[in-house]
């Protein structure tokens, strides 16, 4: 019987769900190891937690290394736990993530679901390093500093290779008029300006294909790696030609609902921050675009589904947090008008037990789209179209 704190000598077969290794000890007893490994590999294994059916455990030593593995370009990367999966190449990367997603999708959808997968469609990121626009860093004393792996340590830092190059350039600067804590700094892919969440400034970003600039302050969400959201927006605009009428939930400060309305739609913007929604208002209103409505309301609440009903709309687009939304699939089931569904999911597994409810009731999927939005890591966005029958 294994207990914690035990080393074992595993062979890794393959990876799960959320970067996980998966190993089988010989009396067949399962072993999942935090991100870190690859398949193929011979690794000394620390046993950290242990449950009936399986143990958790953490890489000490690969003793036989994959082909894949490569050395990390980052010097932080030994303790830091912002790039797990940097000691692969960025196109590899990409593959082992699709893997992962064709393997977990069926598990999580169940025997008879798990069959009505369409063909995995995939979006590479234009940049491997340097395309995140937006992030957070730790300050204790003037310096920015990441979280250690599996642990609240900090680890200082001088540089981050996930940062867009003017983000990463500006943040010593940021880090030393910050107190300490948790702080968002982001910079402009127009301009390169940089700032925290604590400066009052708007940075511009651009939208060419939509003829659209968007002003938005540090504080506000948007994807991290804005030249692959172009391509996520477009596949989503595409998706919704012939839709007149858009319920754009969870839509923060209008990644989706600006462009749409660009393009003449009518879009209901329904998010649960004021902040966001207030920058989406202010937008639309410089841009002049009148067909979108944002509303600040807790999609949680009965009241403001009764306002989405009453829109009427012919399609939705939902991009809830990691989490995900318990519950909306029935909701959604609920309301005659829709025809489609337009689901951008970082956690595809947490998305899946969501739409169920619509799937169990003859919606199908019919597109499937990874988009590896975070290079370096085993985070994911997938596009996911449901059609009712």
């Amino acid at each position: 019987m294994n207990e914690a704190n035990d080393i074992l000598t595993v062979k890794v077969e393959k990876l799960l769900w959320r970067g996980r290794g998966l190993a089988r000890l010989d009396s067949g007893q399962v072993v999942m190891i935090e991100p870190g490994v690859l398949p193929g590999e011979l690794a000394l294994v620390r046993v950290t937690k242990t449950a009936r059916d399986f143990l958790q455990a953490e890489a000490v030593e690969i003793l036989e290394s994959s082909p894949l593995r490569t050395a990390h370009p980052c010097p932080h990367a030994e303790s830091c736990g912002g790039s797990r999966f940097g000691m692969v190449s960025p196109h590899e990367g990409t593959r082992l993530k699709a893997d992962m997603l064709r393997d977990a999708l069926p598990r999580a959808l169940g025997r008879d679901l798990g069959v009505n997968i369409p063909q995995l469609q995939i979006v590479s990121s234009p940049q491997g390093w340097r395309y995140r626009w937006r992030g957070q860093i730790h300050v204790r004393g003037g310096r920015p500093h990441a979280m250690a792996h599996a642990s609240n340590d900090l680890v200082p830092l001088n540089d981050c290779h996930l940062l867009a190059t003017p983000l990463a350039a500006a943040m010593p600067a940021l880090a030393q008029g910050l107190p300490d804590g948790r702080f968002t700094i982001a910079a402009s892919p127009d301009t390169g300006l940089a700032a925290s969440e604590n400066d009052r400034v708007l940075l511009p970003f651009s939208f060419p294909e939509f003829g659209l600039t968007l002003q938005l302050p540090p504080s506000t969400f948007f994807q991290a790696n804005w030249e692959l959201n172009q391509h996520l927006v477009r596949a989503t605009v595409d998706a919704l030609h012939g839709f007149d009428r858009i319920a754009d939930l969870f839509s923060g400060a209008g990644n989706f609902a600006l462009p749409l309305a660009s393009q003449g739609k009518t879009v209901l913007a329904v998010e649960g921050s004021a902040a966001a929604v207030e920058t989406g208002i202010r937008n639309a209103e410089r841009l002049g675009l009148s067909s979108v409505t944002f509303h600040d309301a807790n999609l949680a609440k009965p009241a403001t589904w009764k306002l989405v009903e009453d829109f009427a709309p012919r399609a939705a687009i939902l991009d809830p947090p990691r989490t995900g939304a318990k519950g909306i699939g029935r909701t959604l089931l609920a309301m005659p008008s829709l025809s489609r569904l337009v689901w951008v999911s970082c956690d595809a597994v947490n998305t899946v037990r969501d739409a169920k409810p619509l799937l169990e009731a003859g919606w199908t999927v019919s597109s499937l789209t990874l988009f590896d939005m975070f290079p370096g890591t085993w985070h994911m966005e997938v596009l996911m179209i449901l059609d009712r029958p």
